[in-house]
């Protein structure tokens, strides 16, 4: 950007980082996505997008988040840093799709406001496990927010690079927040270890690799000078600084850079006025001291910057003495011009590449570090994506005909959850279960037809024996007793009383309208539909992965609703008479006496 926060267009490097970035998240969406739906091609469409937009914005993440301590490493990794900020825009913006759709499917359309629904609405927890991870989710994602709309220079120079500096470093808070997200969320409903060991190994490579750049930096603070006569620092011999660089030591617990330059030496302070990059790493070119973090230049005599621009930099008087170079111990205030200090010989050139961003292209040997450096880092991230959508768990075969509506006919029962029995072709009835659109029960639909025959229209929503019709708005058309008496009478059969142990889904997404419909990461959206008059169930499976489903009903034969809300995607133990009613099971049950397990 220029002084005047005018946009200046893309260069021929910015442009090839741009397209390569976009190629590297396109290739990261397909993969994760293309593996998951061959291992679940029954996955909803909803479903594969949220996970393949989140998982690919969490390790962009961890790519960004490896930029800085590297470039302290190792200045070849500068090229990088220059144009982090358009990666960090674009893993907000995965995440933002990210977190809308979660928003939209999980917490709208119901009787709770979205708002209360993703703050609040997961309650009745218990322990560490249960906290919400959905809450962590939002706070994380708009820290990303403030960064993302912060990230022009405007907000840098306005803010002042110690505030800028400062807010942009809650990253690490965002960060924190996404790996519990994570680990609460996703990690419990999917109880394979290894996208726990993924996320945990990613934890550990950015905790590892920043404590290795601080002691780094620890021993350049320690690399102080010595006193030498009265208030003068000896920071080395002048043979010792490269010729066009810098020597960086520690002056009254500042850092201080020494620059060598056409037979002088001159001193500012090692801290560039932008985001408080490391000058004493720059270069002298063009009379300037550049930093090679973002190209922001200086008069190594005076610490200013050349016109029009007005950063200005603490300086330091300097002389030679006896082959030596002295720093006054004290600074001057910024942009004190001060005489270079004259010395003999030529200097050692510092044959590393200095490369910044806008400037001359990279050389061959810069552009192939950096061609590696990229190319390493995308094969591992596109590693970790398979690893973790080749291994997430086999998902149920569930179909919801989203779009498809049939005509239905047969005679409305309320168990005490409104049903559609219909007679089957060979003989006998099915029960199919009703809601409305949205996460809504379908009573108000069909409550006055209780007991009578009807005329819907509706699209199927099944999962093995089950069927559930969403009744379209306005379809219901009564039928004459005639048509009721078609339907032939229930089959009742007493199982008996049982103990069992299951989780208790809302049965509309867990049939099907969401896939997965169950565990932790459904939870808050189960809870809304229950909440809304969605009929409960009590899911089961056992050790062989067979499943029975059981409607939840009182012992009064009313619904449960509202009882066992709270109890929603956690492990819990039921005791119950169970009744087969044609095709489907009820299970009558005291709400107090459910035990989470």
């Amino acid at each position: 950007m220029s002084h005047t926060y005018t946009a200046v267009g893309w260069n021929p490097q910015k442009r090839r980082y741009d397209r390569t970035l976009l190629l590297c998240v396109v290739a990261a969406l397909a993969v994760f996505g293309g593996i998951s739906f061959a291992r679940n091609p029954d996955t909803t469409a909803e479903t594969l997008l949220i996970r393949s937009l989140g998982f690919t914005a969490f390790a962009l993440l961890h790519v960004i988040l490896s930029i800085g301590p590297l470039c302290r490493l190792d200045p070849r990794f500068l090229p990088l840093l220059y144009n982090r900020r358009h990666m960090g825009v674009t893993m907000f913006v995965l995440a933002l799709g990210h977190g809308t759709l979660s928003f939209v499917l999980y917490h709208t359309l119901g009787v709770v406001s979205p708002i209360a629904s993703l703050f609040g609405g997961d309650s009745g927890w218990t322990g560490f496990a249960g906290i919400p991870f959905q809450p962590l989710g939002a706070f994380a994602l708009a820290i990303l927010f403030v960064m993302a709309a912060t990230s022009h220079d405007f907000w840098l120079r306005n803010l002042t690079a110690p505030v800028w500096k400062a807010l942009h470093m809650s990253v690490y808070v965002a960060y924190g927040l996404l790996v519990l997200h994570t680990a609460l969320g996703y990690l419990q409903s999917d109880t394979g270890p290894t996208a726990a060991i993924v996320v945990s190994l990613g934890a550990l490579w950015l905790v590892g690799l920043h404590l290795v750049a601080a002691r780094r930096e620890l021993r350049l603070d320690a690399a102080t000078g010595t006193r030498a006569d009265g208030d003068w620092i000896d920071v080395g011999a002048v043979a010792e600084i490269p010729e066009n660089g810098a020597r960086t030591v520690t002056v009254a617990g500042d850092r201080v850079a020494v620059f060598r330059y056409d037979g002088r030496i001159s001193a500012v302070s090692s801290i560039c006025k932008h985001q408080n990059g490391p000058l004493g790493e720059g270069r002298i070119q063009d009379g300037c001291i550049v930093c090679p973090w973002h190209g922001y230049q200086y008069r190594p005599e005076d610490g200013c910057a050349p016109s029009p621009f007005t950063e200005k930099l603490p300086t330091f008087a300097v002389r030679v003495q006896h082959g030596r170079a002295l720093v006054a111990a004290e600074p001057l205030p910024a942009g004190t011009r001060v005489e270079p200090a004259r010395i003999d010989g030529d200097g050692v050139l510092d044959s590393r590449d200095f490369y910044v961003g806008y400037g001359a292209p990279p050389t061959p040997r810069q552009s192939r570090f950096t061609t590696r450096a990229v190319a390493m880092a995308t094969g591992i991230c596109l590693l970790a994506l398979a690893l973790v959508a080749s291994t997430q768990r086999s998902l149920a075969n569930s179909r919801f005909e989203f779009g498809i509506e049939r005509t239905f006919t047969g005679k409305v029962e309320l168990l005490p959850y409104p049903v559609l029995r219909v007679t089957r072709p060979g003989g006998g009835a099915s029960v199919w279960m009703l809601v409305a659109q949205g996460k809504h029960g379908a009573e108000d639909l069909v409550r006055a037809h209780a007991g009578r025959a009807i005329r819907l229209r509706g699209s199927l929503v099944h999962q093995g024996e089950q069927t559930m019709i969403e009744v379209a708005p306005d379809s219901v058309v009564p039928l004459d007793a005639a048509t009721s008496s078609l339907v032939p009478p229930p089959a009742i059969e007493r199982l008996g009383r049982m103990t069992l142990r299951g989780e208790i889904v809302d049965s509309k997404c867990h049939l099907g309208v969401m896939n997965p419909g169950e565990r932790r990461t459904h939870r808050a959206c189960a809870k809304l539909c229950i909440r809304g008059g969605i009929p409960p169930m009590l899911w089961v499976e056992d050790e062989a992965g067979a499943v029975r489903r059981l409607l939840l009903v009182a012992l009064d034969g009313t619904a449960v609703n509202e009882q066992v809300v709270d109890l929603v995607g956690d492990p819990v133990e039921v005791t119950g008479d169970v009744t087969r009613l044609d095709d489907i099971l009820l299970l009558k049950v005291d709400p107090a006496t459910i035990r989470r397990l």
